[in-house]
């Protein structure tokens, strides 16, 4: 059995760390030692539920390993969540502390989310020597140069092997969804009232951030409930997450009115707000955004039992429509309304798409089916540096 460390680019109320608790826990009840290392605010991890390993800050991390692992001894593995400049540096830090197999997981196109944030083509930035670059983004120069130096790298999706040298061994590795959590249930009539949701109309329910890369998607579902409220048909949009951009315009009054916003809901809370969904959307188009990611939310989105409607992109170009999804071409709110007026009195449809969401959740996003050939790649890159 190893000792594998991972390495998050923010503390656990991210994204990503839901992955990386289930994969953690996953592995810790295979046997491995297994801690995950955040740069600061360790105590967050109490929002993901009940874990299986160490929890620790970047400077807990100073070579006294006993207080890590149970055996006292150094990763054998360390997998850095991302290549951002804050993990790079910190598994710089490690590699003088203790000799281990690097892997560095890929979930987003690293540059269009600089690109994204600064404001700025990729290659003015990569070819400015002036700028300094926010810690929690990936370097323009820095960042290849540490996919280069991993043993092994894993990828969310597909697309991002274009971003790793060509002789790196690499593995697809998809999450999962919390089956304990998340399952097909009716909705709750009190938590409905508790939160002033109209009656008999259409709820939707959007569990995510609204930042730089993705803030005209999730302006689309806002347009689209407005526009089908305008029209007679009455919606709400239940929203958990924040606003790391204003994307509404200067009067937002004619979007919020049909929102329930909550801002940030942790984790183990979300799935009773996903059971009050009549429909879930995730919003978008293939493009240089969604094509190299999968959305944390979509695995649970499926989990859930309701239809999903999602763009052909990522998991839509893998699913097979009017079966285990709606799949649009694009995901905008004209589409929403269109894809909305065409499902919600098909009641045919909606128990198809339905029960083919859980289907394919139950295929694809298994967390133990999904670790155990994590763990494989483990062993083959493992063996392959000792071999």
């Amino acid at each position: 059995m190893s000792n594998i460390l991972f390495v998050l680019y923010h503390d656990f109320t991210a994204n990503s760390a839901v992955q990386v608790h289930n994969f953690a826990n996953q592995l810790a009840s295979f046997g491995h030692g297994v801690a995950v290392a955040v740069p600061d605010n360790r105590e967050t991890v109490s929002h993901l539920g009940e874990r299986a390993y160490a929890a620790v800050t970047f400077p807990e991390c100073d070579g006294a390993w006993r207080g890590i692992f149970t055996d006292g001894n150094a990763p054998d593995i360390v997998h850095a969540w991302t290549p951002r400049e804050n993990v790079r540096l910190f598994c710089e830090k490690l590699k003088s502390l203790a000799a281990f197999s690097l892997i560095i997981h890929l979930e987003d196109n690293e540059e269009l989310i600089l690109e994204a944030n600064l404001g700025s083509p990729f290659e003015e930035l990569a070819s400015s020597s002036m700028i300094t670059f926010p810690s929690n983004l990936s370097h323009p120069h820095n960042y290849r140069r540490f996919l280069a130096s991993a043993t092994g790298v894993t990828l969310i999706m597909d697309r991002l092997a274009k971003f790793v040298p060509a002789d790196t061994p690499k593995h697809i590795l998809w999450p999962g969804a919390d089956r304990d959590l998340f399952f097909r249930r009716p909705k709750d009539d009190a938590l409905l009232r508790s939160l002033a949701v109209p009656p008999d109309g259409i709820v939707l329910c959007y569990t995510g951030n609204a930042h730089s890369a993705n803030f005209r998607e999730v302006r689309s579902l806002y347009v689209a409930v407005a526009i089908l409220n305008r029209e007679g048909t009455p919606a709400t949009i239940i929203r958990a997450g924040a606003d790391h951009r204003s994307f509404l315009g200067p009067d937002e009054s004619w979007a919020r009115q049909h929102a329930i916003e909550l801002g940030y809901v942790e984790h183990v809370n979300v799935p009773p707000l996903l059971s009050l969904a009549d429909f879930l959307i995730q919003p978008g188009a293939a493009d240089e955004f969604n094509e190299y990611r999968l959305p944390a939310k979509l695995p649970e989105f499926f989990a859930m039992g309701r239809p999903v409607i999602l763009p052909h992109t990522n998991v839509g170009r893998f699913v097979r429509h009017g079966e285990e999804a709606w799949v649009l071409p694009k995901v905008d709110a004209l589409g929403i309304v269109d894809a909305l007026q065409k499902l919600r009195d098909n009641a045919a449809l909606i128990e198809r798409l339905s029960a083919g969401a859980v289907a394919y959740c139950d295929e694809h996003f298994d967390w133990k089916r999904n670790t155990r050939a994590l763990e494989e790649f483990y062993h083959q890159i493992v063996t392959g540096e000792r071999g």
